[in-house]
């Protein structure tokens, strides 16, 4: 079938274009140089943007497999097909199913109107089999240009894409927009709400964390994916910007000494909340602290709440306990 190699929580792949694909997935597709190899190395290989910034095109398809099962397909760069060629060579049934989604890069930077083309004969395709498609576009490579041009170009974007879709008579109700680069979290943040609806009952996991948020008088908890840094699951307050960067800074720092500790849990603990349970406390401010509690190996509640919270930690510690026991029955690994 291709060549497998474990990372962390991942698993990348090399298939050929003929296999099956997995039926919760992320399909990636861009012009060839757009950057989507570059965001799904640093993502899921954990390598440095700057290692990645001369990586070759795509030549195969190439899959990574996350821990809830969904897989994330990074497909060769479409380049310069016609119409009628295009069908042969992305078989239109990719799109098919409710737990699929879309990511289409384009380089902020490069070929707009080409990739913009591009774009519109791939929502053709996808919507002919698919029309509630969830396709998220990221407007890539947005590092290096000030506040104001990154906005001017995600409008320009956003109006094409919205005004050629309503002339097509296209559905543009599942469209979204993100700015990335790989050089922030930004990339991790887009690609966190991209997966968010495929997890395995995702509305059931969200009502969990609000409850928790609430009865533990949190303000914010995240279900993160520890290898990769995506939260498959929030509760369902405002999130800002700056708190998700720190929480993925926060996990970088303890990272390497969890997985060590991890690591020496034998199978016969798998049970034991009390060893998966490894708790760490960062302060974001004098008023705010983070809590991580690890739910398994590859698994993390992370908490957000007042230093006064934390003062008093046994209702946390209480509820955390049932809320890990809960998320791994519904999330076995």
């Amino acid at each position: 079938t291709g060549m497998t190699t474990e990372i962390g929580s991942t698993v990348l792949t090399h298939q050929k274009g003929s296999e099956q694909l997995a039926e919760r997935r992320v399909l990636f597709m861009g012009l060839p140089r757009s950057g989507k190899s570059s965001i799904l190395s640093v993502v899921f290989e954990n390598a440095h943007p700057y290692q990645v910034i001369s990586i070759l095109p795509t030549q195969e398809r190439v899959v990574y497999h996350m821990v809830t099962g969904i897989e994330i397909y990074d497909f060769p760069g479409i380049d310069d097909y016609a119409e009628t060629q295009f069908s042969n060579v992305v078989d239109p049934s990719v799109y098919s199913g409710d737990t699929t989604a879309l990511v289409y890069v384009i380089d902020s930077q490069g070929d707009i109107q080409g990739s913009l083309v591009t774009l519109f004969t791939v929502m053709r395709a996808a919507q002919a089999v698919n029309e509630q498609l969830p396709i998220h576009i990221f407007i890539h490579k947005v590092d290096g240009l000030s506040e104001e041009l990154k906005q001017d170009i995600q409008q320009d974007i956003q109006q094409r894409v919205l005004k050629n879709m309503g002339y097509e008579n296209l559905n543009s109700t599942f469209v979204y927009f993100h700015r990335t680069t790989i050089f922030d979290e930004s990339v991790r943040e887009a690609l966190s709400r991209v997966v968010q609806r495929l997890v395995p009952r995702y509305q059931n996991l969200e009502n969990l964390l609000n409850s928790f948020c609430t009865k533990s008088g949190l303000d914010k908890v995240f279900l993160f994916d520890v290898g990769t840094k995506i939260y498959l699951s929030m509760d369902s307050s405002p999130t800002e910007p700056q708190l998700y960067t720190f929480s993925c800074q926060t996990i970088d720092a303890m990272v390497d000494m969890t997985l060590i500790f991890l690591s020496d849990i034998t199978s016969a603990a798998e049970d034991d909340d009390e060893m998966l349970m490894q708790r760490t406390v960062v302060g974001l401010d004098n008023n705010t602290k983070i809590f991580i509690y690890h739910i398994n190996s590859y698994l993390a509640l992370l908490c957000v709440g007042s230093a006064q919270l934390f003062r008093q930690k046994s209702l946390l510690e209480f509820n955390s306990t049932k809320i890990a026991r809960a998320i791994r029955q519904m999330l076995p690994s």
